[in-house]
């Protein structure tokens, strides 16, 4: 296991599988927010990403098979947002989504940010999990009321 800076040409190295088995995840459990994206549109908005985000990659084997995508923000105090972490579906529950947050909190620690957040969809019932187990508690509970 492997977790490194991404590079332009990964997106043809398992990370736009990754990227779009995210997506569609994503679309499944909330296609009122999420479009119907084609796999053409999601590599365009991938590859805009890899150029100007700050993603790492894990990989196995010389594959990668999950990112994280993440910024520094200074609002109120010095704080990691994480905004994206995808692994492919058949490496779940392989320990590579708590590497790359490990990582996280290393780079976190390194840049003197306060803390680290994210948020994540009610229905990632295994991503809470996860979070969870990391050591992340509940900050704010974002609440929504459909007009359509």
């Amino acid at each position: 296991m492997n977790i490194r800076k991404v590079k332009e040409n990964d997106v043809n190295n398992g990370l736009l599988d990754a990227y779009i088995y995210g997506y569609r995840f994503h679309y499944t459990g909330r296609p009122d927010i999420f479009s119907n994206r084609s796999d053409e549109e999601l590599k365009e908005d991938l590859v805009g990403r890899v150029l100007n985000d700050n993603i790492l990659v894990v990989e196995d084997e010389g594959t990668i098979v999950g990112f994280i995508i993440y910024e520094i923000k200074e609002k109120h105090a010095k704080t990691m947002w994480v905004d994206q972490i995808i692994i492919s579906d058949k490496y779940h529950k392989k320990g590579y989504g708590k590497k790359l947050m490990n990582k996280i909190y290393e780079i976190a620690k390194e840049e003197n940010c306060v803390r680290v957040e994210l948020e994540c969809w009610s229905f990632n019932d295994n991503a809470i999990d996860m979070y969870k187990h990391l050591g992340f508690n509940e900050q704010r509970v974002k609440l929504e009321k459909k007009v359509r």
